[in-house]
């Protein structure tokens, strides 16, 4: 147990310190709007997209697949038994419709990509990967379907589409993109150039520093003032750090998941809010400011949840 708990604190800190980094950055005003727009496109578009393609290829093996594609049915069915919850919770909390959609997607999805990948990479290493990519795919397609369509019924007007060709761009990101080539690569066992493999490994491991380093210049942002501690708070952070959880929780109980997984979909479950949800807050014109709390809010607190929901995987 005192193994487990230094290498969860350990592995926080190191995040920290890569997030304290860019939060300098940005107090001290060298990560201008450029720097801000930049980052996440070379990590999204470049970065990510090769280090899961380098990876894959290099770690999984053509027997795992069968198993995998059936473990992310669990992460699907979890995704959306949280979803009927927090449909229920909205429906008696008597918060406002101008909320509704921004309330249900924080209760029930999870920064599982841009902050997922790297704290699960630091926890677990490489084997977390696959396992990682099954819960990242459901909660993006439900996100941008589902979550998508709430959100837009915050404001009078026509609601959003479930399905378009928008919505198909938005499940099918670069960073899918490159594990599913990297998976093809896999089964029909495809070999790789030495020099396309060090080249992909190498721009993919900017991956973690990267990403954390964005949301610490994200935090340098923050504005104490704008916190306040209201029931709708309550209710979401109950709902993603508790109810979220668990509900995963007995799902990979049920259907009897290997430990690795269990424990990846469990960290998964529990992160902070999908960044995107501020975003689809502010294009649709509803409760933005709701959207921002929740959003900053859930990526503070992780720096106290993430060690602790590991120290529960390790009865898992």
């Amino acid at each position: 147990m005192q193994e487990v708990i230094k290498q969860a604190v350990e592995s926080v800190l190191t995040l920290l310190l890569m997030g304290l980094l860019g939060f300098y950055y940005q107090r001290r005003g060298l990560a201008g709007p450029k720097v801000r727009e930049f980052i996440p496109i070379l990590v999204v578009r470049a970065a990510l997209p090769l280090y899961l393609f380098s990876t894959t290829v290099r770690d999984l093996s053509k027997e795992e697949i069968p198993r995998l594609i059936a473990d992310a049915g669990v992460a699907a069915l979890s995704i959306l038994a949280t979803l009927l919850i927090s449909l229920l919770v909205y429906r008696f909390s008597g918060m406002p419709k101008t909320r509704r959609g921004t309330f249900i997607v924080a209760f029930a999805f999870s920064n599982t990509m841009f902050l997922g990948m790297p704290i699960n990479l630091a926890l677990f290493g490489d084997e977390a990967l696959p396992h990682v990519i099954s819960y990242f795919f459901f909660n993006s397609f439900f996100f941008w379907t589902i979550g998508n369509y709430l959100m837009s019924l915050d404001v009078p007007g026509k609601p959003a589409a479930i399905l378009s060709r928008a919505t198909l761009k938005r499940i099918l990101p670069p960073p899918l993109l490159g594990f599913l080539v990297g998976l093809l690569m896999v089964y029909f066992s495809i070999p790789l150039p030495n020099f396309l493999r060090q080249t992909a490994s190498s721009l993919g491991a900017m991956t973690t520093p990267l990403a954390i380093m964005y949301i610490g210049m994200g935090l340098g942002d923050l504005s104490w003032s704008s916190f306040r501690l209201e029931k709708d708070l309550v209710l979401m952070l109950a709902g993603r750090f508790l109810v979220c959880p668990l509900v995963t929780f007995l799902g990979c109980l049920a259907f009897d998941l290997p430990t690795v997984t269990s424990q990846v979909f469990l960290i998964q479950s529990s992160l902070p809010v999908v960044t995107s949800c501020s975003i689809m807050a502010g294009y649709y014109r509803s409760d933005t400011a709701f959207a921002v709390m929740v959003v900053s809010l859930t990526t503070l607190m992780s720096i106290v949840t993430v060690p602790v929901f590991r120290i529960l995987t390790s009865f898992l």
